[in-house]
């Protein structure tokens, strides 16, 4: 059965690597408009999103992500970064976060762009973390998280292919263990 979201969901890839191509201020704001319309509990809304385009910002904060996503983080043209107010639901602004996050990339794909999710959200909230080096470097208050930094641009990188399990692998009937 042929599905547009479906077909969406399979086709988005994570790009590491993009061009300096700067990506249409229309295209960020349907990229935004995605998160915004995300599910949350109770409609909460706990999220905001900071746009970094400032060189200075992105290279500081690829001083303290992965190094794996280093270059995409220092090239890209624009990095959406999801924090996440604890105030305003203190036990499902992960998930709310998360789930921005996943739409942004999906809308970043639909419209032809690339986008790469780096998780930065630290459990343990320990000092020296990404996440609260990200923090520190966007200066989002305390009583914010950090959940995401999405990378955004035009990708520089051909044939993104990723496996995936198949349902047989994953799918359980009624109970863990118990094939369908």
């Amino acid at each position: 059965m042929s599905n547009l979201v479906l077909d969406a969901i399979k086709g988005r890839r994570s790009a590491v690597r993009f061009e300096s191509t700067s990506v249409e201020e229309e295209k960020l704001k349907t990229v935004l408009e995605a998160g915004r319309w995300s599910p949350s509990w109770l409609n909460k809304q706990p999220w905001n999103f900071i746009i970094i385009t400032d060189k200075s910002i992105k290279e500081k904060l690829s001083e303290v992500v992965p190094t794996v996503f280093v270059k995409g983080l220092r090239e890209a043209p624009v990095c959406i970064a999801v924090v996440a107010d604890t105030t305003v639901d203190q036990y499902h602004f992960v998930e709310a976060g998360a789930v921005a996050t996943q739409n942004m990339a999906l809308a970043a794909h639909s419209l032809g762009l690339h986008s790469c999710w780096i998780g930065i959200f630290d459990v343990k909230n320990q000092k020296k973390s990404s996440e609260n080096r990200v923090r520190e470097i966007l200066e989002v208050p305390k009583t914010h998280r950090a959940i995401a930094l999405l990378p955004i641009g035009y990708t520089r990188q051909e044939n993104l292919k990723a496996e995936r399990k198949t349902l047989d692998q994953i799918v359980y009937q009624n109970r863990f263990g118990n094939k369908t």
